[in-house]
């Protein structure tokens, strides 16, 4: 990470939604390391979370429903932070297939609630919406997706990032652009994002990284599906290099708002039996199991229509943000099995999590 982005947050207050998710546990942990003021928003803890196990060391952790819109705004209004993250959300495709209205409740309101909550509140100067790759109409090609692609969605997960998107525009372009009040705002769109910590086994890489660390051989759907897998320090790293070029772009008239990508390089664009060959090697299974990698699983009544290739075009980050991975694919996922046998040999999560960060902001300095 660059020296200007560490120097940046020291001290900022930030507002981060979904603290204790998967992705936000690690980035409260960024944030602490890099010493900002951070006040998280998010459920309540589940009973041997990841979260619980590293125990970010927020200013301010507060329990609520992202739903619940006076929740949102009073924990706001008595934070007043400088700089928002929104990554409170539902993530889970399936999940989406039984209760979708439960879904959309929660991810359109949780972005509405939070808009409403920085227009009533007059510290906030940037935000960063997290949505996903799922945003795009599915065009079955291997054609990279930019930022301009068009919109579109069948089931109720996607659905709900696209119409996140449009409220983030909706609410820039009309409360935050030409108002007398001016907020830097972007949405974020990630790929599959792949670390320690994450105990979604309905997800590939948790899937993986259970059934090789059991002695299990996997059961897989879509060996031959193609898509975009990145290390979760990556995509933090640009989440928060956004986050300040937002918050600076409001001096130096700069426009960074709008929405950006943020995949992997070419490596990273694989297929799933790929990844799950790579989680194989780095558990160093038995040669003579080579043949039994994963068997392929056969799904009865699937009603989502899932992309067989989808690939992220992150120009725009590398460009305007000065962004870039710093892990190769095989990289990230020997880092993330090294995290996973080290924990089951019984050393404790919030070291490894912190080590692996500093590790990593070591490797920024040596590339960068």
């Amino acid at each position: 990470m660059e020296q200007s982005v560490e120097e940046f947050y020291k001290g900022k207050k930030v507002f981060l939604t979904g603290h204790t998710g998967f992705k936000g546990t690690w980035m409260s942990v960024m944030l602490e390391q890099l010493g900002a003021e951070v006040c998280g928003y998010s459920l309540p803890v589940d009973a041997g979370s990841f979260y619980q196990k590293v125990a970010p060391k927020v200013i301010k952790h507060v329990e609520g429903d992202i739903a619940d819109s006076a929740r949102v705004l009073q924990t706001v209004e008595s934070f007043r932070p400088e700089i928002v993250f929104h990554f409170a959300s539902h993530s889970s495709l399936d999940g989406s297939m039984k209760i979708p209205d439960f879904i959309l409740r929660t991810n359109l309101m949780g972005v509405v609630n939070v808009l409403e909550a920085v227009r009533k509140v007059d510290s906030v100067k940037a935000v960063v919406v997290v949505t996903s790759d799922k945003c795009y109409k599915n065009r079955e090609t291997d054609v990279p997706y930019k930022e301009d692609a068009p919109l579109d969605a069948e089931d109720p997960y996607s659905t709900s990032k696209v119409c996140q998107e449009l409220l983030t525009k909706c609410y820039r372009e009309t409360f935050f652009r030409d108002s007398t009040r001016r907020v830097a705002i972007a949405s974020a769109r990630a790929s599959n994002v792949i670390g320690a910590g994450d105990y979604n086994i309905s997800r590939l890489m948790p899937y993986l990284l259970e059934s090789y660390s059991e002695g299990r051989i996997p059961q897989i759907r879509n060996p031959q599906s193609v898509r975009p897998w990145q290390f979760v320090l990556d995509v933090l790293e640009g989440y928060l290099i956004l986050g300040e070029k937002l918050y600076l772009s409001l001096s130096t008239k700069e426009y960074f708002d709008g929405p950006y990508n943020f995949g992997p390089d070419e490596d990273g664009f694989v297929t799933v039996e790929m990844v799950t060959g790579m989680v194989k090697k780095c558990f160093l299974l038995n040669e003579k199991e080579k043949n039994i990698m994963f068997n392929e699983r056969q799904e009865k009544n699937l009603i989502i229509n899932e992309t067989k290739i989808l690939k992220l075009d992150s120009n725009k980050a590398y460009q305007k943000l000065e962004w870039k991975n710093r892990l190769k694919l095989l990289n990230a996922v020997s880092w993330i099995v090294d995290f996973v046998q080290r924990e089951k040999l019984g050393e404790l999560d919030k070291n490894l999590c912190r080590e692996q960060i500093k590790k990593y902001l070591n490797l920024y300095n040596k590339i960068g």
